[in-house]
């Protein structure tokens, strides 16, 4: 058993990101686990609280910052506030942990004061590709500071796409983390023709393209009345969710749900796994989304847009292309069974267990 800390800008009662996962990959291996997680409070300081969670070995934290980190445009602002934050992280790691050695895994573009909170442990950075929607200046010069002192400061440095990695390169030598299968592939039960649904699992927020969802429900309109799409997740951005639903309210095939586990949905009738994207700097460096390794597991293609530099793998297929979403979805029903191997393989070989040694060292 080691003792873990997650530097986190996320609160755990979030919708599940990287940051949850990776607790849950080491909690599950019997580690403990420290989920620093951000203030809520912008202008005001937070108190610092120190939470046992009902979650086995884990404890969350939280504690006060001098300013939020939106308004640290300047490398002095970072350091004025590092200032104020050392001291808190070195008491409350020194309670949580006592004489223990701890090892820590950060997830903060701006966390280059850790080496002076933490002098010999190692220290895991992984980065993220939305560390850029901290800034909403034109310039994100102080983003690319603390960026740079951070990747300096770390044992190791890990990427969550391709395009990321070779940005980060500059200063490290940055290794890729995809997501992985944090349960094992189950092979799909009812036959392809009794699957005429495309499954959307994620948030339903702006960064869907409701001209690609409504291009896609015209196409399974014309296949058949029982054809639809399923929009199933939760919504982040602020007054969102209800724009979006009236838009799509007149597609009769195209239901909006909330959030619910993929156990909870009509697996069984879903071709594949839909991502109508819009193209934008994230999702264009986007390798494997988050959400891949849990579809695939469950034996369902992914059907996407936009990402260009998504993974190239023969249950990948494009419907943003010039074959169109009919030629995609015929492609996957042809394909369907003939790619259960290889998505359970995929599954295999990337396992929670190759994830854990990245960060365990």
């Amino acid at each position: 058993m080691k003792r873990f800390v997650l530097v986190t800008n996320t609160r755990w009662d979030e919708a599940p990101r990287i940051r949850h996962q990776v607790a849950h990959l080491l909690l599950n291996a019997g580690h403990q686990v420290l989920f620093l997680e951000r203030s809520n409070q912008i202008f005001r300081p937070e108190e610092s609280v120190l939470d046992p969670n009902p979650v086995r070995g884990l404890t969350i934290a939280r504690i006060r910052q001098l300013m939020h980190p939106q308004l640290r445009v300047l490398p002095h602002l970072h350091k004025l506030d590092a200032a104020f934050v050392v001291p808190q992280l070195r008491e409350l790691v020194g309670y949580w942990a006592g004489s223990d050695p701890v090892q820590v895994v950060n997830f903060r573009h701006d966390g280059w004061y850790l080496r002076r909170v933490f002098p010999g442990r190692r220290i895991t950075t992984i980065i993220n590709d939305d560390f850029e929607a901290q800034s909403r200046l034109p310039t994100s010069r102080h983003i690319r500071w603390a960026l740079e002192r951070t990747c300096k400061a770390s044992d190791s440095v890990l990427a969550v796409s391709e395009p990321l990695c070779e940005r980060l390169s500059e200063w490290c030598a940055p290794r890729l983390f995809l997501p992985w299968a944090v349960v094992p592939y189950r092979a799909p039960r009812l036959s392809v023709e009794g699957r005429k649904s495309l499954l959307y699992w994620g948030f339903v927020d702006v960064g869907l393209d409701l001209d690609q969802i409504e291009r896609v429900s015209g196409c399974l309109s014309r296949r058949g009345s029982d054809w639809r799409i399923l929009l199933v997740g939760p919504t982040q951005t602020r007054n969102a969710r209800a724009p979006i639903v009236r838009r799509l309210r007149s597609l009769a095939n195209v239901a909006v749900m909330p959030p619910s586990s993929l156990d909870e949905l009509p697996i069984d009738e879903s071709l594949a796994a839909l991502m109508p994207y819009r193209r934008n700097g994230t999702t264009d460096a986007v390798t494997l989304a988050n959400k891949s390794m849990q579809l695939l597991a469950r034996g369902l293609p992914l059907l996407i847009s936009a990402m260009p530099r998504f993974l190239n793998a023969p249950f990948v297929f494009r419907f943003d292309g010039r074959e169109g979403v009919d030629a995609a979805v015929d492609a996957v029903a042809a394909n369907f069974v003939r790619l259960q191997p290889e998505m359970e393989m995929y599954c295999r070989s990337n396992s929670p267990s190759s994830r854990l040694q990245l960060l365990t060292g």
